[in-house]
């Protein structure tokens, strides 16, 4: 019996072209690096700490700068308001290796702290965990509405405190983790992470604009009303770092 011309032709065409196999975790890492790659940015953002019965407390608002290429990332934030935070500063350094060190512009400080009196922390915003070793695909799920692969991110090292483990939910194409969520060594989650609204970058990749960061019931809401992706960072605007003692794990 004689298959029709157009059968045999989609016969061939599926025995010659290969299945694309589908990221690895590790390579979804690697892509998630390069997508944060930047000369330079700046943006300034407000929170809002919410308790449980819904009462908000009175905004904040915060700048920061950011500069993140192959050999380490780093942030400098700044308090704008209200006056008891103006000009308190924060810079935060993670360098290739696994080293990162912080200060408060007076003196060392600690990287996992709260910012200016919320539940955002400046550790999380450097993402050290796309360079832990051991990475592993956890299957899928769905963030406000955006379809999301699970990366979970591991380290063994006893030194690394106080996050063991992160479970990111990643649109690999737009370059960013749309849940995170951050545990402690027993294996109790720490910090959840949820972007709630993304903004469109010149490349094409999505940043997060609104994001709620979770801490058991209680929870900060923090948006960025202004930014420049394309922001020259002046020069000496991290030496508050320069001398502060560095872990490495």
């Amino acid at each position: 019996m004689k298959m029709p011309r157009l059968s045999v032709l989609i016969m061939l065409a599926a025995i010659a072209l290969p299945a694309t196999a589908a990221p690895t975790a590790a390579e979804l890492a690697a892509k998630m690096r390069e997508a944060r790659l930047t000369p330079g940015f700046e943006a300034r953002f407000q929170a809002v700490n919410v308790a449980p019965d819904g009462q908000r407390s009175t905004p904040i608002k915060a700048a920061v700068v950011g500069q993140f290429d192959a050999a380490h990332r780093r942030l400098l934030l700044r308090g704008i308001a209200p006056e008891a935070i103006r000009d308190e500063i924060r810079a935060v350094d993670y360098r290739a290796g696994g080293c990162s060190r912080a200060s408060d512009g007076n003196g060392p400080a600690d990287p996992f702290a709260p910012l200016f009196g919320t539940r955002l922390v400046a550790w999380d915003m450097l993402a050290p965990w796309w360079d832990w070793p051991r990475q592993s695909l956890a299957g899928a799920d769905r963030v406000v509405g955006r379809e999301c692969v699970l990366v979970r991110s591991r380290t063994d090292d006893r030194d690394t405190p106080p996050i063991r483990e992160v479970l990111s939910c990643i649109d690999a194409d737009a370059g960013i983790s749309l849940r995170t969520q951050l545990f402690d060594s027993h294996g109790a989650l720490v910090r959840d992470i949820t972007v709630v609204t993304t903004v469109r970058k010149e490349s094409g990749l999505l940043a997060a604009r609104k994001v709620t960061v979770a801490v058991g019931d209680k929870r900060t809401e923090a948006e960025t009303y202004s930014g420049d992706e394309h922001y020259e960072v002046p020069v000496g605007a991290f030496t508050k770092l320069e001398g502060q003692p560095t872990t490495c794990r």
